[in-house]
């Protein structure tokens, strides 16, 4: 590092530190670009009842004596109970501190202000992670653990976006390991994160904990966060797109964990008569056959157009969308503008891709998201139309800084309003605040509370493809 502007302590001990309006740059992940765009809805009561009618009773011969039997057998009526799930952030207010960033030479921004943006960024993120998970927190598998002294793994990177290493002031995210999201933990201690970074040699990122984890942790278990299941082993969190339109073992007969999972009753409905319709549409990658990408989805794409859906958006993963760039670049154009005459001469050539567009048939795709919270090698073919985020609290205010176009970017550290000072409950059906003694006085403690849950009314015209 450079010595600075002299190496003479007096002069130094004389020059101010330069001070001037600057923003406080926040470093943070992206928001989720679908979570933002999905509809929502303030509801109440015991469930939200979403009813489908499956199929019908089959009536249809050649012989109507036959027939007549079979008529008064109704068509099959289902309907989802749909209950909300739950997900907390917290953050205390020291009274000096307080008093010490109040007024504009004192701080860059209101502590007040940052500790309510980064609690709220936190919330959003989490949540982000259960759009497409099943409820119990799991932020995604591990891909490689060190045997050696049990201090780090590597996940894929959408594995770690929720995830935060602690400081030397504590906090962090608090981390249990388990070989899928229902079973049980590798240890009831949960363990902190020292640091999290890319590997650029891998594609993976590196998680390092604090303290060595337990030795039967391995490849293909799941991380994650303290608090996703109640007493009874039931998700706590919302249930998202990995439990709605699941993937599990491929789908295969002979996968014990599928056969399990669609068997079981989801919000009241037993959906093994009819996975396609109450589950949503399947597809895998024929990687043997080098099926790209790109066709696997169109695959899906047309299942979906089969079973009657109208989807309008492709989500994936941004390493995967990579991927599907690359396919579509393979059969380029080059773009080339030239202006001819006295005026000056422009050439340019562009090569990538701004807008990717789906056809089959009269089906026609053209919003494709990549979104980094889609675990990779998963992608799903949706009817927005038919998901909602219905909430019994106040969602809206929580969600107002996604990226709704898919546009890059992060949130600003002087993006949300700050909490009210006053002790209460509920203040905009989303957070309380209450008293909590602190060393250095009485401080404020502000709890943002979110209940709600990811529900899906036509199963059937939404998939999942697995790359």
């Amino acid at each position: 590092m450079a010595l600075g502007v002299t190496v003479d302590t007096s002069v130094i001990s004389v020059l101010k530190e330069y001070y001037g309006v600057q923003d406080v740059e926040a470093l943070v992940f992206r928001g989720s670009p679908v979570l933002g765009r999905l509809k929502k809805k303030r509801v109440g009561g015991k469930y939200v009842p979403l009813p489908v009618a499956a199929y019908g009773n089959g009536a249809v011969t050649a012989d109507y004596t036959q027939v007549s039997t079979q008529a008064p057998n109704s068509y099959i009526g289902l309907a989802f109970q749909l209950v909300p799930g739950q997900l907390f952030a917290s953050f205390v207010l020291d009274p000096k501190e307080f008093l010490a960033s109040e007024p504009d030479r004192g701080a860059f921004i209101e502590v007040f202000a940052i500790r309510a943006m980064f609690a709220l960024d936190d919330l959003r993120k989490t949540l982000a992670t259960c759009l497409y998970n099943t409820g119990y927190l799991e932020m995604g598998v591990i891909r490689a653990v060190d045997t050696t002294n049990y201090l780090y793994v590597d996940v894929d990177p959408s594995t770690a976006m929720a995830l935060t290493p602690a400081s030397s002031s504590g906090g962090g995210s608090q981390i249990l390991f388990a070989l899928t999201p229902t079973s049980a933990y590798r240890s009831a201690n949960s363990i902190q994160i020292a640091s999290i970074a890319n590997q650029q040699n891998t594609g993976y990122t590196r998680i390092t904990f604090q303290t060595s984890f337990v030795t039967t942790t391995s490849v293909g278990d799941y991380i994650l966060l303290k608090g996703g299941r109640d007493a009874a082993g039931n998700p706590n969190a919302p249930v998202g797109l990995a439990a709605w339109i699941p993937s599990t073992g491929f789908r295969a007969s002979t996968s014990t964990a599928w056969t399990t999972q669609i068997s079981t009753p989801f919000y009241n409905v037993n959906r093994s008569v009819a996975p396609d319709r109450l589950a949503g549409q399947f597809v895998q990658r024929n990687a043997a056959a080098g099926e790209t990408y790109t066709a696997a989805l169109l695959r899906l794409l047309k299942t979906i157009r089969r079973a009657g859906g109208d989807s309008d958006l492709i989500v994936v993963n941004d390493d995967d969308y990579a991927v599907i760039m690359n396919d579509a670049l393979a059969n380029r154009t080059f773009y080339s503008n030239v202006v001819a005459g006295d005026a000056p001469r422009e050439a340019g050539y562009q090569q990538g891709i701004s807008q990717f567009q789906m056809i089959f048939s009269t089906s026609w795709i053209n919003k494709v998201v990549d979104d980094p919270y889609c675990p990779k090698g998963l992608a799903y073919i949706l009817s927005t139309e038919t998901i909602g985020l219905y909430t019994i609290s106040n969602a809206e205010k929580i969600l107002d800084k996604l990226p709704l176009d898919n546009e890059p970017g992060a949130p600003r550290a002087d993006s949300e309003a700050t909490p009210t000072k006053m002790i209460g409950f509920l203040w905009d059906d989303m957070y309380t605040t209450s008293e909590v003694p602190l060393q250095s006085g009485m401080g404020i403690r502000v709890d943002y509370n979110f209940y709600g849950n990811f529900g899906i009314s036509a199963p059937a015209h939404n998939g999942v493809c697995v790359f």
